[in-house]
């Protein structure tokens, strides 16, 4: 498979990878990033080894990533605020910082895997979407039937939103063709 498309393949909310929501004008969309998609930028279109593909591939695998974005009217959601700039400041705030406060991931066992990592994606108005992405260990995940991605509300007006993935679905995502 093409890098491009794999990434038509995780964009496919019917391949179980992606899902979204809409809550009032914000839509909510999380996506699974896989490993090869990881790997790919990492080599950044040189002409990988066997060896260096494989060490990649060890680096990513221990780790599931989640890009999670807001948008409202197809614009960043941050950018979209409706109460000044006081709002905004303390939305960066706790997207920059706190997420981990309001951020897990379950397993069907009820096991909780917290963030591992987190980052905003600033883009200052420049994109479509507010974006964060999430690392959380796999260990814990291990012969499990699902986890489930818990986001509650943080300050954007949009709730507690739970988004369930098959484990199966994450861990079939088809490979690149290096």
């Amino acid at each position: 498979m093409s890098k491009d498309e794999l990434i038509a393949f995780v964009g496919d909310e019917e391949n179980g990878v992606r899902q979204s929501v809409t809550i009032g004008r914000t839509e909510v969309n999380i996506q699974y990033r896989p490993t090869d998609l990881w790997v790919a930028q990492e080599l950044d279109g040189e002409t990988p080894r066997k060896a260096q593909i494989d060490s990649l591939r060890k680096k990513y695998d221990r780790y599931y990533y989640f890009i999670l974005s807001f948008s409202q009217d197809k614009k960043e959601a941050l950018h979209q605020v409706q109460e000044g700039f006081g709002q905004y400041s303390e939305l960066v705030q706790v997207l920059s910082f706190h997420m981990p406060e309001y951020v897990t991931l379950t397993t069907s066992a009820q096991d909780t895997i917290p963030v591992g990592d987190f980052m905003l994606n600033r883009t200052y108005g420049m994109s479509s979407a507010t974006e964060v992405l999430f690392v959380f260990s796999r260990e814990k995940a291990t012969d499990q039937e699902w986890v489930q991605f818990n986001l509650n509300e943080f300050g954007m007006g949009i709730g507690n939103q739970r988004f369930r993935f098959k484990r199966s679905d994450l861990e079939n995502v088809p490979a690149l063709a290096f």
